[in-house]
């Protein structure tokens, strides 16, 4: 778990509120995925704040409910792991989509997510391009004003 926010270049440096969320989050599921999710959103303003801008805003590009939908209906989680099961055509789709829409940066791009598909996105997309940085609707914290750069459709 804490290889895959290693991965996402996501601080480990709370650790006595990532265990506290492992803590609760273990009861109900020993899926990696999944308790990544929920350590995630209890570590949020650290998840966001390499991200805002000097106002504090976190610009951001959104997805269309559509694609959340597609990828969240293929999601398959088990007790232990979580798949995507998406054929390679639909997943082909998804990534034109987003590299239609994302700007070639040097710098990190923000794309908001449902928390559901999240991970999955991630992944689909880290192939083309390594900037990208998908953070769940979820893990911006309150009072956290988005600046929208525009819909992945």
């Amino acid at each position: 778990m804490l290889q895959n926010l290693l991965r996402e270049r996501v601080s480990i440096r709370d650790g006595v509120t990532i265990l506290e969320a492992l803590g609760e989050a273990a009861a109900l599921t020993k899926n990696p995925v999944l308790l990544t999710e929920y350590v995630r959103q209890a570590i949020r303003r650290t998840v966001v704040h390499p991200y805002l801008s000097p106002a504090g805003d976190l610009p951001a590009f959104l997805i269309d409910p559509g694609i959340e939908h597609t990828v969240e209906a293929a999601i398959e989680h088990g007790e232990q792991s979580s798949h995507l099961n998406l054929p390679p055509p639909k997943i082909r789709e998804v990534l034109d989509k987003i590299a239609k829409k994302l700007p070639l940066a040097d710098s990190p791009v923000v794309v908001l997510a449902g928390s559901g598909c999240r991970h999955f996105l991630k992944q689909i997309a880290e192939a083309g391009s390594g900037n990208l940085v998908v953070i769940s609707h979820n893990e911006v914290p309150p009072g956290t004003r988005v600046q929208s750069l525009g819909v992945i459709d």
